[in-house]
């Protein structure tokens, strides 16, 4: 099979209406031998000794013998459609869509769903903000203002620029294009209100070596939404520009690049999106498996290129699921952030809980690393059943401190973290910084929460994490742990191999309590 494959469950081939790229495999089945023809598929694939998978189905036919779930293995959560002309006949069909978070197709909307197929479906996911960075920002050499820049979040000018946009920022490297891929841009800034911006994209017309370019701009009217770039359906590379008007103070962050879905979601189909006053994002990423307790939540570790983590782990154990993301500095921002930020997470994962009828009881939080600080700091406004930790992190500002004698030059973003929540690196921005969880972590209750956590023995980021949640955290009353001798990043399969092991007793305990009634 071809890499994108997509079904239609139906009679009248939509391939016969719609013109289909030649890279996607447009296949058709009958509803009424749909399990029969799905399990021939299966069949064929296993005997090439690859995994048969759909990247979309859509069904637009079907009766009370059309057996939907034998769909179930070979298709994600969100990448199921449906004519608004069906209906579900039987328990389990209805059952398929909701599971697949299924979404109805209105006539007049058809056309818009069936173009641009190979951009809203295809497999994998990438971003990053490597090539737009403020600290890798190459400024008009004719401007003769001050400026200054705050960590690698921020490049922060305050001047009067003129009525007309004048040239401030160009990027250091150029952004590579792929082939049938759409690219989707995201500029973090703060602004005041009588400064304009304009984001200008250009490439070569013509090739590498033709001298004129296609260029295109963007200004702050719509800034407001990311931007998705049509331009040329071929692999080449394009450089952005960003010019400034008016008079006031502006700080410029990051432009982040994604592969983009258009509406289909980000990184991932079904990823959302959750965005602040200040620009800055989280994202997370709902897959309500079979539906049964619990509902495990994923906090990504540090990662430069951005995009979910642990999918294909959560999805083997089959419960629901979030995958959760931090996209800001480099590697993600501990998952701290405005309220706006913080009190749309939580919300978002309450909401989930409620849809599948769950409570916080049958909730599992979850991380590595850096995620393990998002797994704890929202468990606390969570109070879930259990907390799965593998190298515990929670004192962010010990983090940042302890960089300079043991990691030097390892593992800035703690500094960056730090200057963003408190406006400044000090000893006293540390434990303003730390503060931050015990504070909260006064105000909540974790008693009958279990606490699972891997450690280093010589952790060099955050040395005091278990000894703290078994002495500190005196709130909680059960913390399993198990230790490995070396620093933070010395044994990472051990941690990894501990981490599911107690991921599995957990889901055991709670399935099995489930069963029993209790």
């Amino acid at each position: 099979m071809s890499k994108i494959t997509m079904v239609q469950v139906g009679k009248d081939n939509l391939a016969e209406k719609y013109s289909i790229p030649e890279d996607i495999n447009w296949l058709v089945l009958e509803p009424e031998n749909l399990a029969e023809k799905v399990a021939q598929l299966n069949s064929e694939e296993k005997k090439r000794r690859r995994r048969l998978g759909f990247n979309m189905v859509l069904v637009t036919d079907m009766d009370e013998e059309t057996d939907l779930m034998a769909l179930d293995n070979f298709v994600a959560a969100h990448t199921v459609f449906y004519a608004s002309t069906v209906e579900s006949y039987t328990e389990d069909q209805e059952q398929f869509f909701k599971k697949k978070l299924a979404k109805s197709i209105l006539p007049e909307n058809m056309d818009e769903f069936m173009s641009n197929l190979e951009f809203k479906f295809f497999g994998g996911q990438y971003g990053d903000n490597a090539a737009v960075k403020p600290h890798r920002y190459m400024i008009n050499p004719g401007y003769k203002g001050e400026y200054k820049i705050e960590g690698q979040k921020y490049l922060i000018l305050d001047d009067d620029f003129g009525d007309e946009y004048y040239p401030i920022i160009s990027n250091t490297y150029n952004i590579d294009t792929i082939k049938d891929r759409k690219l989707e841009f995201w500029l973090e800034y703060i602004k005041d209100p009588g400064i304009e911006i304009k984001l200008e994209f250009s490439r070569p017309a013509n090739g590498y070596l033709g001298l004129d370019l296609d260029t295109w701009s963007v200004t702050s009217d719509n800034l407001n939404k990311p931007i998705v770039i049509d331009g040329k359906n071929a692999e080449t590379q394009f450089s952005i520009n960003i010019s400034i008007k008016g008079k006031g103070k502006i700080k410029l962050g990051s432009v982040h690049q994604r592969q983009s879905r258009i509406n289909q979601g980000f990184f991932l189909n079904g990823g959302q999106r959750i965005v602040d006053e200040n620009r800055d994002e989280l994202f997370y990423l709902f897959d309500p498996g079979d539906m049964k307790p619990p509902l495990n939540v994923y906090f990504s570790g540090y990662k430069r290129a951005e995009g979910f983590e642990g999918y294909f782990m959560l999805k083997r154990m089959k419960s629901p699921f979030i995958l959760v993301t931090d996209t800001r500095l480099e590697g993600g921002s501990f998952y701290l952030g405005s309220k706006t930020l913080e009190d749309g997470l939580t919300k978002a994962i309450k909401e989930k809980l409620d849809w599948l009828g769950f409570s916080n009881e049958q909730l599992v939080l979850s991380g590595l690393s850096m995620g393990t600080f998002g797994a704890m700091y929202y468990g606390l406004s969570l109070e879930p059943y259990a907390i799965i930790l593998g190298k515990p992190l929670l004192g962010v500002g010990d983090i940042a401190l302890n960089g300079r004698l043991h990691r030097p030059n390892v593992f800035d973003t703690a500094l960056d973290v730090m200057l963003a929540r408190t406006g400044e690196n000090s000893k006293e921005a540390a434990k303003e910084l730390n503060e931050v969880f015990w504070d909260k972590f006064a105000k909540s209750s974790l008693k009958n929460t279990k606490i699972y956590t891997s450690y280093m023995k010589e952790d060099d980021y955050d040395p005091n994490a278990f000894y703290n949640l078994t002495h500190k955290a005196k709130k909680i009353e059960k913390v399993i742990g198990h230790g490995y001798t070396g620093r933070h990043n010395d044994n990472s399969p051990a941690i990894g191999r501990w981490f599911l092991t107690e991921y599995n007793h957990v889901l055991n305990e709670i399935r099995n309590g489930e069963m029993n009634g209790l």
